[in-house]
C-alpha cells in the first residue's frame, strides 16, 4: 500500500510538471525552425511574417518594423506587391507580430526606400523622395498629412532612365542619403553624375540632391552604421564578367567616383567604348563579389552574437537573374578597426533558390534586440535568425 501511494503521488507530480511548461527565456525557445533551411549549430531560424514582395526593411526607434511592398515588378524578378508600406509590431516575441498597413494606394505603386528620422517618415517612389510627419507609435499615415517632396529623382536631361528601386540611409549626423541607380549605359562621360550615384538630400541641399559618390551603375542598397560610415552595394554592368568587372561593397566618401561606364576598375578602361577614359582616379571598393552574385541588403552584427560572428558582416545575395545561382545569406569576419571584411564571404545559412525553402534573399537588417532579419522578396516572407543564447527582452 505504501508503494502504491508513492507511485500515485509521483504520477500526480509528473502530471503537474507537464501541465505547467516553463516560460521561454530566449528567442529560440519558441516556434519551429524553417524546414529545408540549415543554420549553424547554436542558432535558430523562424518565419516572422508573410508579406507580398518585401523589399526594404527599417526599424523605428520603438522597435516597429517598416516594410516596403512595391506594386511594380522589380528588375530582379520579384512580382508585383501591394503598393503599400506595412508596419509590424511585436510586443510579445512569443506571439506573431501585429500587422498594420501604414500607407497604401496608387501613390505607393513604386515605393521602395523607407526611413524614420526623428519626427519624420521618408519614402521613395520612382521619381522622388517624400516625407510626412511621424509620431512614434503611429500605425498609419494620417490623411491630414500631405506628403512633402524632399527630392526629385529624374530630370529632363536624363538620357538613361533611372531605376525605381531607390533606398535611403541616415548618417549619425542626420544626413539623409538616397541611391539612384541606372540601367546599362554606353555614355561616357555620363551626362548627369546624379544618375548612377548616391545623393545627399533634404534641408540645405539641391532639390535634385547633391552628389556624394558617382560613377555607379546601381547602388541598390545603402546603409549607414554607428561608427560614422555609410556604405553601398553596387551592381556592376551585366556584361562585365568577361571584362574583369565585379560587384562590390563601397564606403561612401564625398567626391569618389567608381567610373561607370567608362572604367571597369581602377586603372582599367572599358574596352567596349570608343573613348579612352582616364581611370587612374577610380576609387577602390572595400569588398568585391563575382558578377551576378547580386549583393542586396547588408549589415553588421552589433555585439550580441557569440564568436566568431560577433561584429561580423552579413549580406544577402539575390543571385543570378533567371538561374537562381548564388542566392543566399553569407557572412565574413571583419577587421575590428575598419569593419571591412577580412576575407571572402561564405554561406551562413543554406536552403535558398528555386528548389530551396526560401527563394531569394533581399534586404538584411539587424534588429535592436539582436535578431538578424531578412526578406525573401520573391517568396513573399520575412525571416529572422538568432543565436540560441540570445535572451528575450525583460518586461
Amino acid at each position: 500500500m505504501i508503494v502504491l501511494c508513492w507511485l500515485i503521488a509521483a504520477a500526480a507530480a509528473a502530471g503537474r510538471h507537464h501541465a505547467v511548461p516553463s516560460m521561454p527565456t530566449h528567442f529560440c525557445d519558441y516556434g519551429s525552425d524553417v524546414a529545408g533551411v540549415t543554420v549553424p549549430d547554436g542558432f535558430c531560424i523562424r518565419k516572422f511574417a508573410n508579406v507580398p514582395t518585401p523589399r526594404v526593411l527599417w526599424f523605428a526607434p520603438n522597435g516597429d518594423l517598416f516594410v516596403s511592398s512595391p506594386g511594380k515588378n522589380t528588375v530582379g524578378g520579384a512580382p508585383s506587391g501591394a503598393s503599400a508600406i506595412f508596419l509590424f509590431r511585436q510586443t510579445d516575441p512569443t506571439k506573431p507580430p501585429q500587422q498594420f498597413t501604414f500607407a497604401s494606394g496608387v501613390s505607393y505603386f513604386s515605393v521602395h526606400g523607407v526611413a524614420v528620422v526623428g519626427n519624420t517618415f521618408y519614402y521613395t517612389v520612382e521619381d522622388a523622395v517624400y516625407s510626412v510627419p511621424y509620431v512614434s507609435g503611429s500605425t498609419e499615415i494620417s490623411n491630414s498629412n500631405t506628403p512633402t517632396r524632399v527630392a526629385i529623382l529624374n530630370s529632363s536631361s536624363d538620357t538613361n532612365l533611372p531605376r525605381f528601386a531607390h533606398t535611403l540611409a541616415v548618417g549619425t549626423d542626420g544626413s539623409i542619403y538616397v541611391s539612384r541607380g541606372q540601367f546599362d549605359s554606353m555614355i561616357c562621360p555620363p551626362s548627369d553624375l546624379r544618375l548612377g550615384g548616391v545623393l545627399r538630400i533634404g534641408s540645405g541641399h539641391n532639390l535634385q540632391g547633391d552628389v556624394v559618390v558617382s560613377g555607379l551603375r546601381d547602388p541598390l542598397f545603402i546603409r549607414c552604421e554607428p561608427w560614422n560610415a555609410c556604405y553601398a552595394a553596387e551592381l556592376t554592368g551585366d556584361t562585365w564578367e568577361s571584362l574583369g568587372g565585379s560587384e562590390k561593397i563601397i564606403e561612401l566618401h564625398d567626391g569618389d567616383s567608381y567610373g561607370y561606364p567608362c572604367c571597369i576598375a581602377p586603372g582599367i578602361t572599358n574596352p567596349e567604348l570608343n573613348v579612352k577614359a582616364d581611370c587612374s582616379m577610380v576609387a577602390s571598393p572595400i569588398h568585391t563579389f563575382p558578377v551576378h552574385n547580386t549583393p542586396f541588403g547588408f549589415d553588421w552584427e552589433r555585439g550580441k552574437w557569440p564568436e566568431p560572428y560577433r561584429g561580423a558582416f552579413f549580406i544577402g545575395l539575390h543571385g543570378a537573374f533567371g538561374s537562381w545561382l548564388h542566392t543566399g545569406l553569407q557572412w565574413a569576419q571583419v577587421d575590428p578597426v575598419t569593419h571591412f571584411p577580412t576575407g571572402n564571404t561564405s554561406d551562413f545559412a543554406t536552403g535558398f533558390g528555386r528548389e530551396g525553402a526560401i527563394s531569394r534573399v533581399g534586404d538584411v537588417l539587424f534588429a535592436p534586440d539582436g535578431r538578424l532579419f531578412f526578406a525573401d522578396d520573391q517568396g513573399g516572407a520575412i525571416y529572422w535568425i538568432a543565436p540560441r543564447s540570445l535572451s528575450l527582452p525583460r518586461p
